[in-house]
């Protein structure tokens, strides 16, 4: 394929084009979603002294030399704010002028496993720049409860890009008109932000339910096993209610998951990524898993009313009081290529969020 003439993010034709082309090497076409793919675990794995970046042109293998506290196993689980760094399957031989970006998966932003990708020589966490050569590294560290993994576990996922992918100022007003990117949640189109540099502003839902969100306070109490889909709850987090004033109070270093006001609507010609950190909204971090797929938001029968956006949010330094309807993150689109080919939903993939409503926990737990 001739990937000199494209530009934007790239759809999963053309993630399945890199495949077959040996510049993914060991990805899995089960693993392929329509703007990503997800990374899968090795058994290689490595108990860190820290947190690291390389510096430029150092090759993770040397820094393991000296900052590896010991080897060890997938067999025993990760505990609670360990730092580990596990080797992943797949590899890059990426070409000329493509890069790539990774992100947590859903699964494991919604219970705090923290995960980054890291590369030989370069010094940025989840980059990967033009024309990459090499293994892939994640860091993982579990923010809230111990977690068991395995091999071949998928806990982050990567998308790739070519030239300048996000929206202009003109692109987003016209797509807004057309498309109607932001819904209430009755399909009804609402006014997008003007805000462009940044993308389109959400606010927090905190009167949509009798339950307006979870709060998981750090422990060691319970161990959350990655395969399994039956895990109780109330074993790891605790409702939050509506709160009777509208305003609800985040403690600092506890872990919650709350849901957007307005619904996202990602046509088939985009790619959306949810803006981790925006200091203008807050010291918090309103999202760890910010891949959103084309086809999000669009019913089984094509219908486009649009779906709410679940947040995976940890505040920083201070105790922060949010309000319901205040803004809480920023939804950046980007241009695909083309248009993507399968899109989220369908039957043919695996996503476990595509039918949820409220602020839903991982699919590792049990539901009524």
């Amino acid at each position: 394929m001739d990937y000199s003439t494209l530009e934007g993010a790239f759809p999963i034709q053309h993630i399945r084009a890199l495949m077959q082309d040996g510049h993914i090497i060991d990805g899995q076409d089960d693993r392929v979603q329509p703007s990503s793919i997800d990374l899968t675990l090795s058994d290689e794995i490595y108990r860190m002294r820290g947190t690291f970046l390389p510096r430029p042109g150092e090759q993770i293998r040397d820094i393991l030399k000296t900052e590896t506290l010991f080897p060890t196993s997938l067999d025993q689980p990760l505990e609670l704010n360990g730092i580990y760094l596990i080797r992943l399957n797949e590899k890059l031989d990426l070409p000329s002028g493509v890069y790539g970006a990774t992100n947590n998966k859903s699964s494991s932003g919604r219970i705090n496993l923290q995960s980054r990708l890291i590369v030989d020589g370069i010094p940025c966490f989840d980059t990967i720049p033009p024309g990459f050569k090499g293994d892939l590294w994640l860091e993982i560290i579990p923010k809230s409860f111990p977690v068991k993994l395995s091999a071949g576990e998928a806990i982050n996922q990567m998308c790739f890009f070519k030239g300048e992918v996000r929206l202009s100022e003109e692109a987003y007003k016209k797509s807004c008109e057309e498309y109607g990117f932001l819904r209430d949640l009755d399909g009804n189109q609402l006014a997008c932000s003007t805000d462009w540099s940044k993308g389109l502003t959400m606010g927090i839902d905190l009167s949509g339910g009798d339950i307006v969100g979870y709060k998981c306070t750090p422990s060691s109490t319970h161990v959350l096993d990655y395969s399994r889909r039956d895990h109780d709850p109330l074993d790891f987090f605790e409702p939050i209610y509506k709160p009777k004033d509208g305003q609800f109070v985040m403690k600092r270093d506890e872990f919650y998951i709350f849901v957007t006001k307005e619904c996202i609507l990602v046509p088939h010609e985009f790619a959306a990524e949810m803006s981790a950190y925006d200091v203008s909204k807050g010291e918090f971090r309103s999202h760890y898993a910010g891949f959103f797929d084309p086809g999000w938001g669009y019913g089984p029968d094509g219908s486009s009313l649009g779906r709410q956006a679940v947040l995976e949010v940890f505040t920083h330094d201070h105790d922060f009081i949010l309000r319901d309807g205040q803004p809480i993150c920023q939804m950046i689109f980007q241009n695909l290529t083309e248009p993507v080919e399968i899109s989220y939903g369908d039957e043919s993939l695996m996503n476990n969020y595509f039918k949820q409503t409220g602020p839903r926990l991982s699919k590792h737990f049990k539901t009524e």
